[in-house]
């Protein structure tokens, strides 16, 4: 299995949280923070530490055009824009995450069957893509199934279901109509069957505990490594050992940084923090991982997790508590000392004369972009500051996007 992390899409961090689409309804938005987002990638859906769904795919991915309030639609999407999508869910909300992915060997469970419907009549929308009239004429089609063609392609969304209005399900002898959006690759066309799979029911499919970045490597010769890790700024990491662990590497640019799952379903063997051995890391942001991994990397991510199914292991005994998070910087109110703590002084002197200026910043990200800041340093920003909500003097002048 070869799977390419390429981007990631974080909601609650776009300018605006959603846009309403016509014909469709809500999509809500998010920005870009990790990579790139390409419409028809495969998604998954993050929720804090939790993995909610997979199997998911951007179906659609609009922009609002520069100056207009219009929406236009995008096949790509870079670091930092914001972007709406629709991927067959209506849940999706400020703190959730779309981790968009590559894996060309490794598919969804295709073996069960829920509903199948033929196709009747098929539309194409530039803006919201394919769309289908169907007739369903076995079991049942749900909002957000997972469903295939039967000439062929990869697996699609059911992106909206409309039977004339939107509804969440449709019968066996019910016709409706089906929003596929641009996840065809064969386009449909009349009398293909559009089969619906049965998806098992499930609160999440995997547990994230945390990552870290390798610094130093100790080839022990026996077939394992044991590596210097660091918890990067602003994550929180548990990592237990006999818990799962994959390995990612990294590639590109900021711009367009992406990882490769060079090796997973790796145990932790063995754990130490400050030299001496444990069965956790206790909170501690530097300590060393042990693995049966020969070929690890300076710079590799070590990705602790723990799958749904997994048996729960002892608990770990009980180690000093984490030190309390850092309070955000509120580059809106701060004073120029508290700015000081982020900034050098000529670049708080330009937030303060910027901020009198224009009453303040719609985010995090235009201020970084306001007082010159490098995109990674952005990147580094938003894990220290925040942006409280002011009123915003009417300039004309949407943020710059990077």
């Amino acid at each position: 299995m070869t799977e390419v992390r390429v981007g990631l899409i974080e909601f609650g961090k776009a300018l605006n949280d959603s846009v309403t689409l016509p014909g469709l309804g809500e999509l809500p938005g998010g920005q870009v923070s990790i990579g790139r987002a390409v419409r028809g990638a495969r998604a998954r859906l993050k929720r804090a530490d939790r993995i909610l769904a997979d199997n998911l795919r951007l179906g659609i991915m609009v922009r609002k055009k520069f100056f207009s309030s219009d929406l236009e639609p995008v096949t790509d999407a870079g670091f930092l824009k914001d972007v709406f999508v629709a991927v067959g869910r209506r849940d999706l909300g400020n703190g959730d995450a779309l981790e968009l992915y590559t894996d060309d060997r490794v598919g969804p469970d295709l073996s069960g069957q829920d509903g199948v419907a033929q196709v009747v009549a098929p539309a194409y929308d530039q803006l919201t893509g394919f769309h289908v009239q169907v007739l369903v004429r076995e079991g049942v089609l749900r909002f957000g199934a997972l469903t295939a063609l039967s000439r062929g392609g990869q697996p699609m969304r059911v992106l909206g279901l409309f039977g004339p209005g939107p509804v969440e399900e449709l019968p066996a002898g019910q016709p409706g109509t089906v929003l596929l959006g641009f996840q065809c690759d064969v386009p449909p066309m009349a009398g293909d069957a559009l089969t619906a799979f049965h998806e098992p029911s499930h609160d999440h499919l995997e547990r994230r505990e945390g990552v870290a970045v390798v610094h130093g490597l100790n080839d022990l010769g026996n077939g394992s490594v044991v590596a210097a890790v660091e918890v990067p700024e602003g994550r929180g990491s548990v990592f237990t050992v006999g818990t799962r662990a994959r390995v990612l590497r990294p590639a590109g640019t900021t711009f367009n940084e992406r990882s490769t799952v060079i090796a997973s379903d790796l145990r932790i063997l063995s754990l130490a923090t400050g030299g001496v051995a444990a069965r956790t890391n206790g909170g501690a942001r530097t300590f060393t991982v042990g693995l049966a991994f020969r070929d690890l990397h300076q710079n590799d991510t070590i990705e602790a997790y723990v799958p749904a199914d997994a048996p729960v292991l002892a608990p770990p005994p009980v180690a000093a508590p984490a030190p309390a998070p850092v309070a955000l910087v509120d580059v809106n109110a701060a004073s120029g000392p508290e700015l000081a703590r982020l900034l050098s002084p000529e670049q708080v002197a330009k937030a303060l004369e910027l901020r009198q200026r224009q009453g303040g910043f719609p985010d995090v990200e235009a201020f970084g972009v306001a007082i010159g800041l490098q995109p990674h340093e952005i990147v580094r920003l938003r894990k220290r500051a925040t942006a409280g909500r002011v009123a915003l003097r009417e300039t004309g002048v949407r943020q710059l996007d990077i």
